[in-house]
């Protein structure tokens, strides 16, 4: 398989991943919201369920890191690609990217 090819096949799979855990992200906010609703709704005490809201919340911290570790590894791939002389953008409309952020993101944000 050619260069260009895989790294095609990479870009694609790439922005995949980076969009997967974004909405895993928005399901986690959307889970602690209906969580946090639905205490208020029973009418139970902020200690009811305090543990698993906390539990939800380490998620949503998690999943920013491995969400950080994905795109520095877009910005690691990007980069290899222009070394080796590789064609990686792919047809159709990109995303706009920040020109000005550093590609050294850390894991947890």
């Amino acid at each position: 398989m050619k260069r260009a090819q895989v790294g095609v096949r990479i870009a694609r799979q790439i922005h995949t991943t980076e969009h997967a855990v974004d909405r895993a992200m928005v399901a986690a906010s959307e889970l602690l919201q209906t969580m946090l609703d639905g205490r208020r709704d029973a009418a139970v005490g902020a200690d009811v369920g305090h543990a698993e809201i906390s539990d939800v919340v380490a998620s949503l911290a998690q999943l920013n890191g491995a969400r950080g570790l994905v795109v520095r590894s877009h910005g690691g791939l990007a980069q290899m690609a222009e070394t080796l002389g590789v064609s990686w953008r792919m047809e159709g409309p990109g995303e706009d990217k920040n020109p000005l952020a550093p590609m050294t993101i850390a894991a947890n944000g």
